[in-house]
């Protein structure tokens, strides 16, 4: 199918990082093979948005004055697109912090589209500055929820030679393409997460319903990872251990529910008294927090578990718990994330 004629619209959520939105915005707006139509979701942004936001008319500002989160800045930005640009085709959610090359969108929605159980598409993500070095091949999860990026931190040697296109359980939500009426169907970006967790949880509703997740290889972004949000935050910890136990209550089938709820329940147990021993008082004062909102949560989780459909097959490609990588990210000079010039990660 040529993507001559596709109409997609991309999303992206802006808190802070001018600079970044700016060189994201100028990557995307030089994109060929796609007709292109981009919101921006300013979510309590303080800051002046960059010249480009009102200068092209292919660029549109939705504003929100406080927080609302990941997943309901990007279901903002794709009510706007519904009620203004119905002809659009697919969505493409994409971080502030990325560039895309001029292909990227084009190749993308050509693997996407080349087969109708395709549903949701990823890039293969290089990190931003740090040449052959990748940041996802998509999602990895284990049977007690912990994620990971596929060869991130590894060199993209380690990799070759690369399929077209890889069928994976999940993408990032950085740099996701989903087709629009199966995103609409499904209600948009789950909001009980608020931040992380909500791009696994939209790939496993879409695979529940039947459909393929995949990674197309040729369509190549960069990432400067956590460029806006500081690496290993408090708050990143807290909300990503919470977030786990509710992707687990959502998704897992009952069988593996109860296999891997009573051993991730003896893990945190043994986690925390470890904490309290060492009296490593903050981590423990995260780690109950997350037990407190997911438990606060479950209610909301019960009924987003109901709504599934009935297609479980992914459950066999969760990794074996305690299969998490080592994870080294090189160390980047801010300069290097931003220099625009095109990748020659290939």
């Amino acid at each position: 199918m040529s993507t001559a004629a596709i109409r997609v619209g991309a999303v992206i959520v802006h808190h802070r990082g001018l600079r970044l939105l700016e060189c994201c915005l100028e990557s995307l707006l030089a994109s060929s093979g796609v007709e292109l139509t981009i919101v921006v979701v300013a979510n309590a942004c303080t800051e002046p948005l960059p010249e480009v936001a009102s200068s092209s008319s292919r660029v549109h500002v939705v504003t929100s004055e406080r927080s609302i989160g990941f997943s309901a800045a990007n279901n903002l930005g794709a009510d706007w697109l519904r009620s203004r640009c119905a002809d659009c085709q697919l969505l493409f959610f994409v971080n502030n912090d990325t560039l895309v090359e001029t292909t990227t969108l084009e190749r993308l929605a050509a693997g996407l589209t080349a087969s109708e159980t395709r549903a949701i598409a990823g890039p293969r993500l290089m990190i931003w500055g740090a040449d052959g070095v990748l940041n996802s091949l998509g999602l990895n999860v284990t049977g007690t929820g912990e994620a990971w990026d596929e060869g991130i931190g590894r060199p993209l040697s380690d990799y070759q030679p690369l399929d077209a296109v890889r069928d994976v359980l999940a993408v990032t939500g950085a740099a996701l393409m989903i087709r629009r009426r199966l995103f609409e169907q499904l209600g948009g970006w789950e909001e009980l997460y608020g931040f992380y967790f909500e791009d696994i949880d939209l790939c496993l509703r879409v695979r529940s319903h039947g459909h393929q997740v995949v990674v197309v290889n040729d369509a190549v972004m960069r990432h400067a990872i956590s460029a806006t949000a500081t690496r290993g935050s408090d708050l990143k910890r807290q909300l990503s251990w919470r977030n786990r136990l509710l992707l687990m209550a959502i998704h897992w089938p009952w069988p593996l529910l109860l296999r891997a709820g009573s051993r991730t329940a003896a893990g945190e147990l043994r986690l925390a008294w470890r904490r309290a021993r060492a009296r490593a008082w903050a981590d423990l004062r995260l780690q109950l927090r997350s037990w407190l909102g997911a438990i606060e949560r479950l209610p909301a989780a019960w009924r987003c578990r109901r709504r599934l459909g009935q297609h479980c097959q992914w459950t066999e490609r969760l990794r074996p718990h305690g299969s998490v990588p080592p994870i080294t990210l090189p160390e980047l000079p801010r300069e290097a994330v931003l220099r625009p010039e095109s990748s020659a990660d290939g």
